[in-house]
């Protein structure tokens, strides 16, 4: 027989046999207390604990949020004069170069971030800080001088620069093969003239253009009715640029000659700055015109202080050095042949252990030296005027050293080299093609020298140690 538990009694109701519970007994007032305040606990320790995570969470994700904008917009990307250019001036210039990229090679916007042009964007790291150092000096030294562009003459170097104008045109060469080259030329520029005479007749007859372009001696427009297509300030030749932008629409060119021959020019559409591609693809890149537009001031301010540069070179005579020289190429230490750089440090050490024994440098500079032309002659460099290097500090030692003295070696990113001093003539005569070089290189002289006045340092990783 099954017994019910003692805790339950039975009872019957409309003949159910129903359960009931004894209570149990009642906790005290103390036993109440101390189960609240054990409750309280547990609910305070759970509140602080979720309280440190959260805000560590929180904490956490302000530091990264920070950090990233840190690293973006504030840290330093260079230095000049004590003061620190930030790193999103140096961003923002190389979106700019990266931009002109892109467009000088074709790439489409949606192959902007195509792994294959990793390689060659990595390229403009070193552009952009170079650029963004360039425009802090020649704000520093125009700021110094007083110098200013009028807002006037910016916007109209900004539309001179970036507007466009779409052209056609017919090349006649001059025939180089022959002997008498005066009459070849004239031969040429009759044959021009005649195309002239009939484009005049009607400028805008397509199939007339059409039918003489196929004599053009340009094969990438002559199937095309002679079309160059839309191009900016500067994308052509100078005398073909030059010619063509002060042409009226549909007006027929005399012959203009350049390097490539005679060509018969007509202008058929112009354009304004706000319609180039660039200018365009720019502004979707988060640009602005007024970044645009500043980059224009740069243009200004470096053909204003080339000018400047230029009318400070030196002049004939003036003091010169005749110098040996022994070059050697150092290339990276992660070049794709690791030995290379191996190589070129052992080759150095045999350079200096020559030089220390007292070996002649031209008989060390036949043997190591990598400028052939140089080496076979004993590393004879030739003169030099100031202007002629390309470092000033380099050109003050050498300058600063008694002929028959060899100088230190000199190391830049990618070449070591040695000097000798021959000798010195304080008025010597400057050559044609010593003009040439010191006028053609007087603006990075000057930057050179400026640079160093201003103190100038790169702190992009990768570039630090660069002048």
């Amino acid at each position: 027989m099954v017994r019910e538990p003692a805790t339950r009694a039975r009872s019957t109701f409309r003949g159910d046999l129903v359960a009931r519970r004894i209570p149990l007994p009642r906790l005290t007032q103390r036993q109440r207390e101390a189960r609240w305040q054990r409750e309280r606990r547990q609910q305070t320790i759970i509140i602080v604990v979720f309280t440190v995570l959260l805000c560590s969470a929180v904490g956490l994700m302000v530091w990264a949020g920070t950090n990233r904008y840190y690293d973006a917009n504030l840290k330093p990307a260079a230095l000049i004069d004590g003061h620190v250019l930030p790193y999103r001036l140096y961003l923002h210039e190389r979106d700019y170069e990266l931009v002109k990229f892109y467009e000088d090679n074709g790439v489409p916007a949606v192959a902007e971030n195509d792994p294959q042009l990793t390689q060659q964007k990595s390229d403009y790291d070193g552009i952009a800080i170079n650029s963004l150092a360039e425009q802090s000096l020649l704000d520093a030294v125009s700021r110094s001088d007083g110098y200013t562009i009028s807002a006037a003459d910016l916007r109209a170097s900004y539309d001179d620069n970036f507007g466009q104008f779409n052209s056609r045109h017919i090349l006649v060469k001059i025939d180089t093969t022959g002997t008498d080259k005066a009459a070849a030329e004239a031969a040429a520029l009759a044959k021009a003239q005649d195309f002239e005479k009939q484009l005049n007749a009607d400028p805008n007859n397509k199939d007339l253009w059409n039918t003489l372009a196929k004599q053009s001696d340009d094969t990438g427009s002559k199937d095309t009715g002679g079309s160059v297509g839309w191009v900016s300030k500067g994308q052509l030749v100078t005398p073909y640029d030059e010619a063509a932008r002060k042409l009226k629409i549909g007006e027929i060119s005399d012959p203009v000659k350049s390097d490539f021959g005679y060509h018969v020019i007509q202008v058929t559409e112009r354009r304004g700055a706000e319609a180039n591609p660039i200018i365009q693809r720019w502004i979707q890149n988060g640009l602005g015109q007024a970044g645009i537009i500043a980059h224009t001031k740069y243009d200004l301010l470096r053909q204003h202080y080339t000018e400047v540069a230029q009318s400070q070179s030196v002049t004939s005579p003036t003091e010169q050095i005749h110098l040996l020289h022994i070059l050697i190429s150092v290339p990276a230490p992660t070049s794709q042949v690791p030995t290379d750089f191996t190589d070129a440090l052992k080759k150095i050490g045999s350079v200096k252990a020559a030089i220390d024994a007292g070996t002649d440098f031209a008989e060390i500079a036949k043997k190591y030296s990598e400028d052939s032309t140089e080496a076979a002659n004993g590393g004879d460099a030739g003169w030099f005027a100031r202007g002629q290097l390309d470092s000033v500090s380099k050109e003050n030692e050498l300058f600063a050293l008694t002929p028959g003295t060899v100088s230190r070696q000199f190391t830049n990113g990618s070449a070591a080299e040695f000097y000798k001093v021959v000798e010195k003539d304080p008025a010597r005569a400057l050559t044609d093609d010593q003009k040439t070089k010191i006028h053609d290189s007087a603006y990075a002289y000057w930057f050179d020298k400026n640079r160093r006045v201003h103190d100038i340092h790169k702190l992009v990783p990768g570039y630090e140690f660069e002048p």
